[in-house]
């Protein structure tokens, strides 16, 4: 991990505020989000005194831990939140919880009451039960400081625990003065130990047995040189690829051997079905991407995953290799003996978009118009609507860290944080949202950050006045929809309002002229596309999991 040197003033003695950014920036987090406030304006005084510090306020804390969790997708670089006790950090629960869900390291650096009244429910401003227990089961490490001195050490741990983490740190320790010299190493990351050389030697006697391999790659994938050495592994072994939701992107979809998401079932059950081995490698199968996990597995399952917190799954592996994910799969790669090709790849994915486009559904086709102007390297950051299901199946990924998606969570609100998130990490990159009117209005008031700092996100917002995908499965299940019905502000004068850019269609046909012209603006831009749109299980692009409650067929 990088470090960057402090270039707070050394002349008078360090305060713990100076210390909370020193320490961050020793351990080469140089990005966060937060809002200030009575009880962490310390550390934002600390923070005005730093400019190798890049700070972006945003308008609630929730947002400032999607951003942080979307800066890291993006980049590969952790970044920190700034939240205040109780509410403050209480807000970030939910990011926290999708961080932790997929491993994604995001630093939370709250506050807590001053240790004089800490634990004495004497109704101190903002005090909250043991806020340190609330908050410890959504990271991967949570810890409180006692001195200022302890400062940099807890933020270290912070910063190596390979997932969310929590530093608690009492309102007046960020002003007490840090004894001279207290500063803390980097620390490498926790790690367990890592696959034995008897161990990928059983793994490659597997796979050499085998003779019609397949892998299933997920976001593990996507760390240092990840993608190329599964691609050298797939390549080698000329098996088919295909990835999770969080894992698209880790092979480019235009790849010879790229099967697509395994969210669409379908197909990839048949290849499945037809393969005698599985590697899976940094994959987490999960409900939604396995068909509420009915997705039948070859009989031998090799399991690659990263050597710290590998993923429980109930899909069974007869070999685990834990370690570095790039390493284990050069090896393995390395150690293969020439084969010939099994499935006909190009056919099989000919013949599924075939069938796809018989179904003539606007929201493919949105899609493909949407890939047809984006560029290789532009960011796609998903919400969770009926369009966003699509996007999971269907959408091609052509770059690792371009498809950004809530999966640990399947949280509404995300997107539109998260883009912000991948916009700040990357300002030359084009990121695109999409999300639908429900799950826009979690975190709509985040506008406001995007004009504030004139972020070049683009926003494709789906309109149908409902919960579109809960109603879908209420008359499914029962024949009738009930409090899905939403009262919807005009959300372009609502853009105009923050002064973004944002332009109205009513139908699939006026969204091609559009599109391009809402991609290519300056700055933030809105696009509202009124329209209701069918869900891929509806019209059987997708076909429904056989362990669903049984189902109305509709009418």
């Amino acid at each position: 991990m990088s470090t960057t040197t402090s270039s707070i003033p050394q002349t008078a003695q360090q305060t713990g505020g100076q210390a909370v950014v020193e320490a961050l920036l020793k351990c080469g987090i140089t990005s966060g989000f937060g809002i200030p406030s009575i009880h962490n304006i310390g550390i934002y005084d600390a923070l005005r005194q730093e400019p190798a510090f890049h700070h972006w306020i945003v308008r609630h804390e929730q947002a400032a831990g999607f951003a942080a969790d979307g800066f890291y997708r993006c980049t590969g670089k952790p970044a920190v939140v700034f939240a205040s006790t109780g509410p403050g950090n209480l807000f970030t629960l939910v990011p926290l919880l999708e961080s932790l869900q997929t491993n994604t390291p995001v630093v939370l650096i709250g506050t807590n009451v001053a240790t004089a009244v800490l634990g004495k429910s004497c109704g101190a401003l903002h005090e909250t039960p043991q806020q340190l227990e609330i908050i410890r089961p959504l990271a991967r490490f949570a810890a409180r400081v006692s001195s200022p001195d302890a400062i940099a050490e807890i933020v270290s741990q912070a910063a190596s625990a390979g997932g969310p983490a929590f530093v608690e740190i009492p309102t007046d320790l960020l002003y007490a003065p840090v004894a001279n010299g207290a500063s803390a190493a980097v620390k490498p990351f926790d790690r367990i130990a890592a696959a034995s050389a008897e161990q990928i030697a059983q793994a490659s006697a597997q796979i050499e047995q085998s003779s019609k391999p397949v892998i299933i790659a997920g976001s593990g994938v996507l760390h240092g040189d990840g993608p190329q050495s599964l691609q050298n592994l797939a390549e080698a072994l000329k098996a088919p690829v295909l990835t999770t939701t969080s894992g698209k992107g880790a092979i480019a979809d235009d790849h010879p051997l790229a099967m697509g998401c395994i969210s669409r079932l379908g197909m990839v059950q048949q290849l499945l079905l037809e393969s005698d081995l599985l590697i899976s490698v940094g994959a987490k199968l999960t409900e939604f991407d396995t068909g509420r996990f009915t997705l039948k597995l070859p009989p031998h399952h090799i399991q690659i995953d990263q050597n710290q917190h590998p993923a429980g799954s109930i899909f069974p592996a007869t070999i685990k290799l834990l370690g570095d994910i790039g390493a284990i799969a050069k090896k393995l790669g390395a150690d293969a003996k020439p084969r010939a090709t099994w499935f006909d790849v190009a056919a099989v994915r000919e013949q599924e978009r075939t069938k796809i486009e018989s179904l003539k559904q606007e929201s493919y086709a949105a899609l493909m118009l949407l890939r047809s102007v984006m560029g290789r390297n532009d960011v796609l950051v998903n919400d969770q609507s009926i369009l966003n299901y699509w996007a999971s199946a269907f959408f091609p990924v052509l770059a690792p860290r371009t498809f950004l998606y809530p999966t640990g969570s399947g949280t509404l609100g995300y997107a539109l944080p998260a883009a912000i998130g991948a916009a700040c990490a990357e300002p030359d990159r084009r990121v695109i949202c999409i999300a639908g009117d429900g799950g826009f209005q979690y975190t709509s008031h985040e506008l406001a950050t995007l004009a504030h700092y004139q972020l070049p996100v683009k926003i494709l917002l789906v309109n149908d006045n409902a919960y579109g995908i809960i109603g879908f499965l209420q008359r499914s299940m029962f024949g009738h929809a009930h409090e899905v019905d939403l009262k919807n502000p005009d959300f372009c004068r609502l853009a105009e309002a923050y002064g973004i850019q944002s332009d109205r269609v009513t139908g699939f046909a006026s969204l091609e002229p559009k599109m391009s012209r809402w991609l290519n603006s300056p700055g933030p831009a809105l696009l509202e596309w009124k329209t209701v749109l069918k869900a891929p299980w509806e019209v059987g692009a997708i076909i429904r999991p056989t362990n669903l409650m049984p189902m109305k067929e509709q009418r």
